[in-house]
């Protein structure tokens, strides 16, 4: 059989990459920078190492946590560690528990939160079709507009009643006023459902996964600083992409690249129907502000999510709560998401402008002492998030058509595909997909 033809060396490539040597397939990745990994990486900063991202890897599927252990051995962490919401200057447990919020919200809030809660069971409700209309009927408006509504808004940069229903995935699913009501009367065990606190995690960072799986592979399968240009195709078959201005023929391709991307590189154009819809599919970028404390600890916490709108970033992880590997003992590092659009002023603006606002909102919130920062870096995250809005749905259902229309392409990955998928998603589908070139 001849070469797979891969573009992209991130976690969705080498999820196909993986089961491609698997089954003994031959291949090669075209990988467009010099690493692998693509969002995520493991990155060093003098002493300290932070992700792109606040990753973890939860145990979702026997065969592909199998797979992590077999590649990382015994430098897969079980890692089971709390996350806050940062919520009028008071930590709140994530996910919410009951008589911490009771300790923390005014009672009349809390009669209210109860009060919605238990009308909502006994009343009829239609069918939500937006995010805003789930949280209200799973949570009550006013737990809603506490910390989903103004957290997703500020997350995804759009109105709650434009953005899809489901969005968050399966992170809210047990977040819920009877589980609550549960763990506080004892009938169920606390953090029993903690999908944010309990997770796998490599010893020296989440990208290491990757590296391991690169290994596998070989690197005589890799091709590095080979960025795809465009990708030929003559009725209904992929014949060729170019890559660095050659023309590589190709018999079977897997594009790993955003949905917009593959598009726009396709020669000749897609319909001009097509390139129209394309235009309306967006994504959210993602800009991180490293900062390096002289302190041991910053916090206790996985992450620590910021709901509210006047501060400028989302979430705070701190990676020596993942693994002690990730900063010297006697110091830390923060990792602040700000989330972006690819023009907003935070995303272009230059790393010291952009170090500046995070450290003033920071000081600012007393969340930490301008004499213990050692250092700072900041970094872009481009294509973060697909932006599940209610608008793309109709052109997504009909991008996703067009792309099936060509027999030998195979798309996967959050990007590529538009949907919130994690490293076992893409496990699962990767071995699916790779079965119809076996």
């Amino acid at each position: 059989m001849k070469e797979l033809h891969i573009i992209g060396g991130g976690p969705a490539g080498l999820a196909i990459g993986y089961h491609a040597k698997k089954n003994k397939i031959p291949i090669k990745i075209y990988e467009g920078s010099d690493f692998v990994g693509g969002n995520c990486r493991t990155i060093e900063f003098g002493d300290f190492k932070y992700d792109t991202g606040a990753h973890r890897f939860h145990n979702k599927d026997e065969e592909t946590t199998s797979i992590i252990k077999s590649l990382l051995k015994d430098e897969l962490l079980n890692i089971n560690v709390p996350s806050k919401i940062f919520s009028d200057g008071k930590m709140i447990n994530f996910p919410l528990e009951f008589t911490n919020l009771n300790r923390s919200l005014d009672k009349t809030v809390i009669l209210k939160i109860i009060f919605e809660n238990i009308f909502k069971t006994f009343s009829f409700n239609k069918l939500p079709n937006n995010f805003r209309d789930l949280a209200y009927k799973n949570y009550g408006k006013t737990l809603s507009e506490l910390f989903l509504i103004n957290y997703s808004e500020k997350l995804w940069g759009r109105k709650a009643d434009s953005l899809k229903d489901g969005i968050s995935g399966n992170r809210l699913k047990h977040l819920n006023i009877i589980s609550m009501l549960k763990n506080m009367i004892g009938l169920q065990k606390k953090d029993a459902e903690h999908l944010d606190g309990s997770f796998y995690y490599p010893k020296n960072g989440y990208g290491t996964i990757f590296e391991a799986i690169k290994e596998y592979i070989g690197s005589e399968s890799f091709q590095f600083s080979s960025k795809v240009s465009e990708i030929h195709h003559k009725e209904n078959l992929i014949t060729g992409i170019l890559v660095n201005d050659k023309l590589i023929q190709t018999e079977n391709l897997v594009s790993t690249l955003p949905l917009n991307v593959l598009i726009n590189i396709l020669r000749p154009h897609p319909p001009k129907e097509i390139l129209e819809q394309i235009n309306n599919i967006e994504f959210r970028f993602l800009r991180l502000g490293v900062i390096c404390l002289d302190i041991k600890s910053f916090s206790e916490n996985a992450s620590i999510y910021f709901p509210e709108k006047d501060i400028p970033f989302t979430r705070i992880y701190e990676p020596k709560n993942r693994s002690k590997a990730m900063a010297p003992k006697d110091k830390t590092c923060i990792v602040v998401e700000v989330p972006c659009e690819k023009d907003d002023l935070l995303y272009n603006c230059d790393d010291d402008q952009f170090l500046e606002i995070i450290i003033v909102s920071l000081l600012k919130n007393n969340l930490i002492d301008k004499k213990n920062i050692i250092d700072s870096i900041s970094l872009k995250v481009p294509y973060a998030y697909p932006i599940l809005n209610q608008s793309s749905i109709p052109n997504l259902e009909k991008i996703t058509s067009f792309v099936k229309t060509y027999t030998n392409l195979c798309n996967i990955g959050r990007s590529a595909q538009f949907q919130y998928l994690h490293t076992h998603d893409l496990f699962l589908q990767a071995k699916q997909k790779i079965s119809q070139f076996i």
